[in-house]
């Protein structure tokens, strides 16, 4: 196997490994979806929850916010209001999310801090379950939620069997991943929503407690942010084409890309591979492929920007359906191997279905493949094929384990047919 595919079967081992131990399958104890639901009616009102497929990130700016209604109070106190004069932030996340983990004790230390003028809840969402009566994954949360202890120092609780907060919240403002956080400001209004980095967060929380946000300067921050990436960008190119001598520098052929890299400027980074490809088209089939992919799906980690990954996808199948290394690397980044789906789910099994077929049958990447086309089969919701995949894999990984080392690949491929069969049930 060539180093394009190391790195892919990498990718989807980690993920795999992340995902399948974040929460548990087996409920501690029955629940019923109508048993034990709290409901939180937030000041000045409740709002009639958002319909039809429009997403509006605005939708629910200067309003006060829907009703709170979870399954459980995994940690604190159920919240019965929002408390005129403090500001809240609500953060959606789940068991299963690395960037949701992350932020964990930044929260702790951003509520900490504040001297009560500021209280963080954390709402689970998207945890994994066979259907909408099934419970088990309150249990799951629980055990997650137990083992942090005081790194997790705020009131968490956890989404209904029939995701009432992701319905209600989370989809109509069409952030598209977690960790989402919800600012809540003083007169109980929703004053900024999105996916932001710990500093991010904790900028605009001073700025609502200190009653200077403003959601349109916000906006326009961003833009100017991204305007500026593109500046960087063509300076960085200018500088590079300078220092070149004969081409002989290995990003010679990326112009600026290293100097943003270097300096952690991913968006600059990502204006200089788009130039170096459009100039060049053999630049990219050549492997910074992978840069861009990196860069696209650090970007959308927390669910920021899936839509750049799936254009960048599609673009990658109009131009190299029949490259194996370049169809396998992109199943490996947007098959996801857990029950929530980032990515558009058609788009991620149709390039399974592509790098599973140009697999050489008795190859290691094989069998990686098979796990993914099964995991993407059960996206699109062909539950027995995606049965017979897992299999096939299982049994691969067990014919060929004197041949290719797989690490815990088996494991994995168990883990995941368990858990399709119960879902078929």
């Amino acid at each position: 196997m060539n180093y394009l595919r190391q790195i892919a079967a990498g990718i989807v081992t980690f993920a795999t490994a992340s995902v399948l131990s974040g929460c548990s399958d087996a409920p501690q104890n029955q629940r019923t979806p109508d048993q034990k639901m709290a409901r939180i009616i937030p000041a000045g009102g409740a709002p009639q929850p958002t319909s039809g497929p429009a997403f509006d990130p605005l939708a629910l700016i200067g309003k006060a916010p829907p009703p709170i209604v979870v399954a459980k109070w995994i940690k604190g106190a159920p919240l019965t209001s929002f408390e005129s004069g403090k500001v809240y932030v609500v953060d959606f996340w789940a068991t299963w999310c690395g960037p949701c983990r992350a932020a964990i004790p930044h929260l702790s230390k951003l509520q900490e801090k504040s001297g009560g003028a500021v209280e963080v809840i954390g709402v689970a969402i998207s945890e994994r379950q066979k259907d909408a009566q099934d419970t088990s994954y309150l249990d799951g949360v629980e055990k997650f939620v137990e083992k942090q202890g005081e790194r997790m120092n705020y009131r968490v609780a956890v989404d209904t069997p029939t995701k009432t907060m992701h319905a209600t919240w989370f989809k109509p403002t069409g952030t598209g991943g977690i960790p989402t956080a919800y600012i809540i400001d003083k007169k109980g209004l929703v004053a900024w929503t999105g996916v932001g980095t710990p500093s991010v967060i904790e900028r605009i929380v001073e700025e609502v407690l200190a009653g200077t946000f403003d959601i349109t300067k916000e906006m326009a921050r961003q833009k100017a942010e991204e305007e500026s990436a593109r500046k960087r960008s063509e300076a960085d190119i200018a500088a590079a084409k300078v220092r070149s001598d004969s081409g002989t520098d290995r990003y010679s052929r990326y112009p600026g890309y290293k100097e943003a890299m270097a300096r952690g400027d991913q968006s600059a980074a990502l204006e200089s591979l788009n130039s170096a490809f459009k100039a060049d088209p053999e630049s990219e089939v050549s492997g910074a492929y992978q840069w861009k992919f990196m860069l696209l799906m650090q970007r959308a980690g927390g669910g920021a920007k899936p839509d750049e990954v799936n254009q960048y996808v599609r673009e990658l199948l109009a131009k190299y359906p029949t490259n194996d290394d370049i169809m396998g690397f992109a199943s490996a980044c947007i098959v996801s191997t857990a029950e929530e789906q980032m990515f558009d789910k058609d788009l991620a099994f149709q390039t399974a279905k592509i790098a599973a077929d140009l697999a050489k049958p008795d190859s290691r990447w094989a069998q990686f493949s098979k796990m993914r086309l099964g995991w993407a089969y059960h996206h699109i919701g062909d539950k027995e094929k995606a049965i017979q995949s897992m299999r096939a894999a299982i049994e691969g990984v067990t014919r060929l384990k004197d041949k290719h080392d797989f690490g815990d690949l088996a494991l994995q491929c168990e883990e995941a047919l368990r858990y399709f069969q119960k879902s078929a049930k």
